[in-house]
């Protein structure tokens, strides 16, 4: 696993890396962690083609801030399996931070008990993420990794499965088996007939999803209840710990 971590707190980044490597020693899990003291630095390493699984970001730094590296990583680098994890002393980023798509937030001072949920979430959302997609087309039995689906729309008994890459893939079924298998991950169903990747999502209003690459999925009337409960449900994720420090 590589980790890294940017604060301009040069005594903070390190006690952050030391807890995350005793986290690996415990549980075996082999870390490496890279630590830099501005933005500029990391992003200029990424920039070179070096990738890392987990970053925890410091929000508030003068060379090039936290929310301007998030949005090069979505956006210039178009990396989304990166996991972010901002790192503030306020806790009023929150819509801001929507379109970079965080895992995770943190308010200063960072516990060890803090870190340790933020461990645990990586954890839980990458065994989901290995999860697949499986379906049958053309007499074979295929599959697609659930980080590579935008959104699923069904036709009659026709299903789309439309993709990062801006494909399609077409294929006979239910929706019902659709939902039956995307439980494992983090799914919205925004109509009758589509079902959207809640990791796709760059921008929620109450009554659309934007997509990343900018396309609109219009949530029907019937379904903006839900859709918005379980989006708080997967915002409250990242937010966990906003409020415990009062």
């Amino acid at each position: 696993m590589r980790i890294a971590i940017c604060d301009d707190d040069v005594i903070l980044c390190h006690q952050l890396e030391g807890i995350i490597l005793g986290f690996g020693k415990n549980e075996d899990v082999p870390v490496q962690t890279s630590v830099f003291f501005d933005g500029k630095g990391l992003w200029k390493y990424m920039k070179q083609g070096n990738h890392f699984d987990l970053i925890f970001l410091d929000i508030e730094m003068e060379q090039m801030n936290g929310i301007a590296v998030g949005r090069a990583i979505r956006d210039t680098l178009g990396d989304e399996e990166c996991k972010i994890v901002f790192i503030s002393s306020r806790r009023d980023y929150a819509m801001e931070l929507f379109a970079i798509r965080p895992m995770d937030f943190l308010v200063k001072p960072v516990t060890e008990e803090k870190l340790k949920a933020v461990w645990e979430l990586y954890s839980r959302l990458y065994q989901k993420e290995q999860n697949v997609f499986y379906y049958q087309a053309k007499g074979n039995k295929n599959y697609i990794a659930f980080s590579r689906i935008l959104y699923f729309r069904a036709d009659n008994r026709k299903i789309e499965i439309h993709t990062i890459d801006r494909d399609v893939v077409t294929f006979y079924g239910k929706m019902s088996e659709v939902k039956r298998q995307t439980d494992a991950g983090r799914f919205i169903q925004i109509s009758r007939s589509e079902l959207v990747n809640y990791n796709a999502v760059e921008e929620y209003r109450e009554h659309m999803l934007i997509l990343r690459g900018g396309e609109r999925l219009l949530i029907v009337a019937s379904r903006r209840k839900t859709a918005g409960l379980q989006i708080s449900d997967y915002m409250g994720e990242m937010m966990k710990n906003v409020g415990s420090d009062y």
